[in-house]
């Protein structure tokens, strides 16, 4: 296996993940399909999932957004503080 090394805070890995999984709404029961955006940062592996409606340019812009803030309020994983 080749291991890579990665400095903290230098690169997060981002792609949509496999093919949609279903969603289910609360109220009505009835199920979407949502597409998984995952990023994992290079040093720590730490991961961030979210489930998006579609894989359009705005749903991609918005889940790095939700990424970058969520790595922000979390604990120092990946060492770049």
């Amino acid at each position: 296996m080749l291991r890579q090394e990665h400095k903290a805070g230098e690169k997060m890995f981002v792609d949509w993940a496999g093919a949609t999984i279903p969603v289910y709404d609360t109220t009505t029961g009835q199920a979407w399909p949502a597409s998984l955006f995952v990023s994992v940062l290079g040093a720590s592996s730490y991961t961030y999932a979210e489930a998006t409606r579609d894989q359009q340019l705005q749903a991609w812009i918005q889940a790095h957004i939700h990424a970058l803030e969520f790595y922000r309020r979390s604990t120092d994983f990946d060492g770049a503080r």
